[in-house]
């Protein structure tokens, strides 16, 4: 499986990602999880399963749903991403059936 994040810089979803690679490691699983600037959107939304959007760019949740009606966008709270907690959003995730 193939997750994208996205926010409006590309700087905090980028550690964000690595926090989540780290768990799905963890678990043996079979994922890959990278971070991008919000631009790169419609150039890598069809190649992954999930695409999460950080809550600054929020705006663009209905645009990205739009763009890429085949892949599961997700679109974060504060507090899931504020977190920067890896585990928290690979446990959003799996609340989600994305597991």
């Amino acid at each position: 499986m193939k997750i994208a994040i996205f926010c409006s810089g590309g700087f905090s979803t980028s550690l964000i990602g690595a926090k989540m690679q780290k768990v799905y490691d963890a678990e043996k699983k079979d994922v890959k999880v990278d971070a991008y600037d919000f631009g790169m959107v419609d150039e890598v939304g069809d190649d992954v399963d999930v695409i999460l959007l950080a809550p600054q760019i929020g705006w663009a949740f209905d645009q990205t749903k739009e763009g890429h009606p085949n892949t599961k966008v997700i679109l974060l709270t504060m507090q899931q991403f504020g977190s920067m907690d890896g585990q928290v959003l690979v446990d959003v995730l799996k609340e989600k059936g994305i597991d």
